[in-house]
C-alpha cells in the first residue's frame, strides 16, 4: 500500500472516531446502545451486540474491518476503567 494511501486511511479513521465520540448521545437515541457499532464516514454501517456479527457485515459489504472504526457504545453514565 503506498504511503498517502496509507495517511488517508488513517485520516478516514481518526475523523470516524472524532465524529463517534461527538455523536454518541444521537447514537444511544437511535438504539445503539449495549452494541458494536462500526462507522464509515461519519455513517454507522453495521451494528450488532456481538463484535464477530459486525466484522461479517462489514465484509459482505466487501468492506476491509480493519480499516473501519468500530466502537462499542456504553448507557449513559456507565464509568470504564482502564
Amino acid at each position: 500500500m503506498k504511503q498517502q494511501q496509507e495517511l488517508s486511511l488513517l485520516n478516514n479513521f481518526e475523523k470516524d472516531s472524532k465524529w463517534f465520540h461527538e455523536n454518541i448521545n444521537k447514537l444511544r437515541e437511535k438504539g445503539f446502545t449495549n452494541q458494536f457499532v462500526a462507522i464509515k464516514n461519519a455513517i454507522p454501517i453495521a451494528s450488532g451486540k456481538d463484535i464477530d456479527v459486525v466484522i461479517k457485515k462489514i465484509e459482505e459489504k466487501k468492506q476491509n474491518p480493519s480499516y473501519i472504526f468500530i466502537e462499542f457504545v456504553y448507557p449513559k453514565g456507565r464509568i470504564i476503567i482502564l
